[in-house]
């Protein structure tokens, strides 16, 4: 799964990075080092026209347009199986019509060991921002307005990652952006595959990062030394 993680890339890395005009609104002009959910953070999603691509904050925990909205059944779902998405009443419509990429620069999973549990902090080995795959839906709260929220999708944990945990989050290749943006175009399972993720490292940090309420370069203090230090795949 992934239930936390940090956008901490210069802004015009960012924009270069998904072909955004200079002229939008600077959504994560605060870097994020514990993006968690419930919190609103920066999603890339095609234009309203249907061209180009936009960025909007969204509410991280999809609720679909038909529940009940917060708190329902069904509502606040932060991550998607991939395997399954296309099948499930939650994601369907959403895995059909409005993908979405969420940015990031690194993503948080926790290892079992004796005594509790040790965050690792899991990055592009060239320190690179990058995407997730994504969906995201609208559901109308009437007067009050709308939430516009997404979730997260996962695959199978790359071999080298298992021993943290046995679940990813699905990463783009940027040549498939588009492709995956494009609701006209049906994703190949091979899209999901933990191999097209780019080379990646896991680091162990702070414990600090377990709460959501610290949200600073202090989640990513080194720990001390664990099993699994570096390269991963």
């Amino acid at each position: 799964m992934c239930g936390r993680y940090s956008l901490t890339s210069p802004e015009d890395a960012m924009r270069l990075l998904f072909d955004l005009p200079a002229g939008v609104t600077g959504a994560w002009a605060q870097p994020r080092f514990n993006i968690a959910p419930s919190q609103t953070a920066p999603v890339v999603r095609c234009g309203a026209d249907g061209l180009g691509q936009e960025l909007v904050g969204m509410t991280w925990g999809l609720i679909p347009g038909w529940s009940q909205g917060p708190g329902s059944r069904g509502a606040g779902q932060i991550n998607a199986r991939s395997e399954t998405a296309m099948e499930k009443p939650t994601f369907r419509a959403a895995c059909r019509l409005r993908r979405c990429l969420v940015p990031s620069d690194g993503f948080y999973e926790w290892q079992k060991i004796e005594g509790g549990k040790q965050p690792y902090w899991i990055s592009r080995i060239d320190g690179a921002p990058f995407a997730f795959a994504g969906l995201w839906e609208t559901w109308s709260a009437g007067q009050a307005g709308e939430i516009v929220s997404f979730a997260i999708l996962t695959t199978a944990a790359a071999p080298a990652l298992r021993s943290i945990h046995h679940r990813m989050p699905v990463i783009m290749r940027e040549k498939d952006y588009a492709a995956w943006l494009n609701p006209d175009r049906t994703p190949p399972p091979e899209l999901f595959a933990p191999e097209q993720a780019p080379r990646m490292q896991a680091h162990p940090v702070s414990h600090r990062v377990n709460s959501p309420r610290n949200d600073d370069a202090g989640c990513l203090q080194a720990a001390p030394k664990t099993p699994i230090q570096g390269r991963l795949f």
